[in-house]
């Protein structure tokens, strides 16, 4: 199962499992941003159970969709396999209770594709990272495990975001909001757009379910589908 792979201690975040020839490929920096619309049954489940959804920070709401600036990312030239990290977030709210989820870490890399997002406040699930940015080392030393990220190299497009999500780890817990699917990506010049689908994950059900006091939602839920615009620098 995905999520229990994710959840592993040799693995991760999300960050991805590409192989000995995806840690060669060549890494670029990329920037942009990524717009995620709600599904039609993702919409309804939120009001039927009088849940509301607001920005927080960077992100944006308009046209039915909301946006998120990419504050660091990197991909494959190829592939554009990789992990974009988004500034800004979301606040679902029922009355007294609320949950806010921020700085949503997308990550692509062979069949592992997943949204991380953050809790803030909280603690754990920085294994979700270590492992995904396992995956875009050089010679990881696997005997070292003190550090999740001790003993391994980046490539320098790799090096800024490694940096943040180090920080990251240690401001909120990591969980896995969303699986990606259909994912399609096109090229143009230097622009790439890529593109997915995104089904709800059990970790992301049980918060929505806390907020909504009853359980209104399951895993595997359709959320919606997102966009993102990336460049490269």
């Amino acid at each position: 199962m995905r999520m229990r792979i994710i959840a592993t201690g040799v693995a991760v975040l999300a960050l991805m499992a590409v192989g000995a020839g995806g840690a060669q490929a060549k890494l670029v920096k990329v920037t942009g941003s990524t717009a995620v619309t709600p599904s039609q049954q993702a919409a309804q489940f939120l009001s039927n159970n009088g849940v509301s959804v607001s920005t927080v920070g960077a992100a944006t709401s308009g046209g039915g969709a909301f946006t998120f600036p990419i504050a660091a990312g990197f991909g494959d030239t190829k592939t554009y396999r990789g992990l974009l990290a988004h500034s800004g977030g979301l606040k679902f709210s029922k009355g007294d209770r609320s949950v806010v989820l921020r700085r949503f870490i997308a990550v692509r890399a062979g069949k592992l594709a997943v949204l991380l997002a953050q809790i803030p406040g909280a603690r754990g699930g920085c294994g979700h990272i270590a492992q995904a940015a396992r995956r875009f080392a050089i010679k990881p030393d696997r005997d070292r495990y003190t550090d999740p990220f001790a003993g391994l190299r980046y490539p320098k497009a790799a090096k800024r975001v490694i940096k943040s999500v180090k920080r990251y780890c240690k401001q909120g817990k990591v969980v896995v909001l969303a699986n990606l699917t259909n994912l399609g990506k096109s090229v143009e010049g230097k622009t790439a757009t890529l593109t997915a689908d995104l089904t709800l994950s059990r970790q992301a059900a049980r918060l929505i379910n806390r907020v909504a006091g009853k359980k209104a939602v399951g895993k595997g839920a359709p959320l919606g589908s997102a966009t993102s615009t990336v460049t490269r620098g």
